[in-house]
């Protein structure tokens, strides 16, 4: 007889049923399971739920399409923040933002690292904030506040792109239906359930062998238990378990974090039978675009997120013209976005979707590309790992990583005023994944990401993986 739901999981996941409740125990209890290191749960109820049927039917408005300028909503978007985010406080008395929003000043990385207080409204409760860090794909780690229920709505989204391509989810109360996977040193590793999904099951796993008891063995036989119908995950996670030959064949694959190659996606598609996503996607800004079949380029499903291709000096650029992806908008009260340079470079133009719906989309992205490191003993080593190291020595500092085709190291370090940026304990952190007899080179580099554009955090002259 199954256990009723502990109360300390019951406020970790307020929607989650008896079912459900059972569906994971069996999960968590599997003789193969992984080393869960983490306890997890979606923190949805009623509003969160209430939240995610609103944004079903927003993606569901057929008459909704994208502008090239910004809409009523984006403009009632903006004039909402005023007197609520400090990063609007210096805007001249008169400023009109529909006349005026080219010159709404913008934000960056860079903001979100050193003034996150100026965008964040002073008015919105923090009681039950998240907090995401990321892993520092652009040279920055920074903190990213959320809530539940921005984060629920995620799954819309990821329903209208399902149907686009051809795959309808049916995700069950207390069945296993979505795998997270990574290829990592560390990673958090759990189970939990999607409130948001009918509450089925969801697994965080890390695919290296040292992270299941009975090695290989245990995580080839809980992967084809699990019987995953729908994986997160990134290319070079997607290319390892091809590669491993897996026991994998989820119905629906979305890759995310950095772009994802068309001969990877065949692979996938030919191994699996799986039908692949390449989803644009930061954590600071939810899901921006995503790759549709038969449409070029990334499409941009969000209905309430604002495009643009900025220029150098800040100028909207015109359809098909290069430009720096700028977004306005989202779901995320801790962190609306108020043109948003992403550092992501691209073309904007508009498209007709399968379904008749006409909608923007972004040509020729300039995203961040798959980058494989390597140890002295031949092993890979991870860039979200060595984001990790670095954070824990200087939470905030820009960094650029350099793997010559040698196999030595360059970290190049921007200081912070007030942030010590220890030579010695960089070195100690980086020999520990690529070998102590690595050449490693610490560069503390004061103009570090000053001369303007997008530093290149992962940058490596071997063949990637």
């Amino acid at each position: 007889m199954m256990s009723p739901i502990p109360e300390a999981w019951r406020a970790r996941a307020p929607a989650m049923t008896q079912r459900a409740w059972e569906g994971l125990e069996r999960v968590l209890q599997h003789v193969d399971a992984p080393r869960y290191n983490r306890t997890m749960g979606d923190r949805v109820g009623e509003t969160e739920l209430e939240a995610l049927a609103r944004f079903r039917r927003a993606l569901a408005d057929r008459e909704r399409e994208h502008a090239a300028t910004p809409s009523p909503a984006t403009i009632a978007f903006v004039e909402g923040l005023r007197g609520r985010v400090f990063l609007l406080d210096d805007l001249p008395a008169g400023f009109d933002v529909a006349r005026d929003f080219e010159s709404l000043p913008t934000t960056d990385r860079d903001t979100l690292a050193k003034h996150l207080e100026d965008l964040v409204p002073h008015d919105e409760p923090l009681d039950d904030a998240i907090v995401y860090s990321t892993s520092a794909t652009t040279g920055h780690a920074v903190l990213v506040p959320s809530r539940p229920s921005a984060m629920v709505q995620n799954l819309a989204h990821l329903e209208r792109l399902a149907s686009l391509h051809g795959v309808e989810l049916d995700p069950r109360e207390g069945e296993p239906f979505a795998l997270n996977a990574t290829v990592q040193r560390h990673t958090y590793v759990f189970a939990t359930t999607m409130s948001g999904w009918s509450g089925a099951v969801f697994a965080k796993v890390n695919l290296e062998p040292h992270d299941w008891a009975g090695g290989e063995g245990s995580r080839d036989r809980f992967l084809t238990d699990l019987a995953p119908a729908f994986l997160a995950s990134e290319p070079v996670t997607l290319a390892t378990a091809l590669e491993r030959e897996l026991p994998l064949r989820p119905r629906l694959v979305v890759s995310s974090a950095v772009s994802l190659r068309g001969a990877l996606t065949s692979r996938i598609q030919d191994a699996w039978g799986s039908a692949v996503v390449d989803l644009y996607s930061t954590t600071e800004t939810g899901p921006i675009a995503a790759s549709v079949p038969g449409v070029e380029g990334h499409v941009v499903l969000v209905p309430d997120l604002f495009v643009e291709a900025l220029g150098p000096s800040g100028e909207r650029m015109a359809d098909g013209e290069r430009g720096e992806i700028t977004v306005t908008g989202g779901r995320n009260p801790l962190l609306p976005l108020v043109r948003y340079r992403t550092g992501d470079h691209g073309r904007l133009s508009a498209t007709t979707l399968p379904d008749g719906r006409r909608a923007r989309v972004i040509l020729d992205l300039e995203g961040r590309s798959p980058i494989s490191f390597r140890a002295t003993d031949g092993g890979r080593v991870g860039s979200v790992d060595i984001a990790r190291r670095i954070r824990a020595i200087a939470p905030f500092v820009q960094h650029a990583l350099w793997q010559r085709a040698d196999g030595s190291v360059e970290l190049r370090l921007r200081p912070l005023g007030g942030v010590p940026l220890p030579r010695a304990d960089f070195d100690h952190a980086l020999r520990e994944l690529f070998g102590k007899e690595a050449q490693i080179e610490i560069v503390i580099d004061p103009d570090l990401g000053r001369a303007g554009g997008k530093v290149v955090a992962w940058r490596s002259e071997l063949a990637s993986s």
